[in-house]
């Protein structure tokens, strides 16, 4: 038999890509407030509706966000958008939820793997949901606070 035959190897490669992606994303990328970087190099992409009207779109400050959650500096990632904290955290529940119901299955945990499978299924549109609305929230915020500096 194969090893993407074996019980549980769709799983593990699901929650090994999740931390894999994160691992290159912390390695390759960083960030501060003004702009991510690339091997130290600096992106140098702008937000076209910030840099036209002053406004910021509902993605602004997300990719930044998300590589300083990766960084660890979580306090400054939800101040730069809470939206890319939500994505980051997000990203890392499901991989560990991958690796345990991957674990679980090659166990052989019947109970296990029903209650992991129920709780992901119920757990992760509540888990959308909620980070759907920190993300709005956050974009809502910045929006209000350029529309007073105007």
């Amino acid at each position: 038999m194969n090893c993407a035959g074996r019980p549980g190897f769709p799983a593990f490669m699901m929650g090994a890509a999740v931390f894999l992606q994160a691992a290159l994303g912390r390695m390759l990328l960083s960030a501060d407030t003004a702009r991510v970087y690339f091997l130290g190099r600096p992106i140098l992409l702008e937000c076209g509706l910030r840099a036209r009207y002053g406004l910021p779109c509902p993605t602004c400050g997300m990719t930044r966000s998300v590589v300083m959650a990766l960084h660890g500096d979580w306090l400054g990632a939800w101040s730069m958008a809470p939206g890319g904290v939500a994505a980051a955290a997000g990203m890392l529940l499901f991989g560990c939820a991958a690796f345990a119901l991957a674990f679980s299955q090659w166990r052989r945990s019947v109970r296990w793997e029903g209650s992991l499978t129920r709780g992901i299924r119920r757990w992760a549109p509540l888990y959308g949901a909620a980070a759907a609305v920190v993300w709005l929230g956050g974009w809502a915020a910045q929006f209000d606070a350029a529309l007073r500096m105007r």
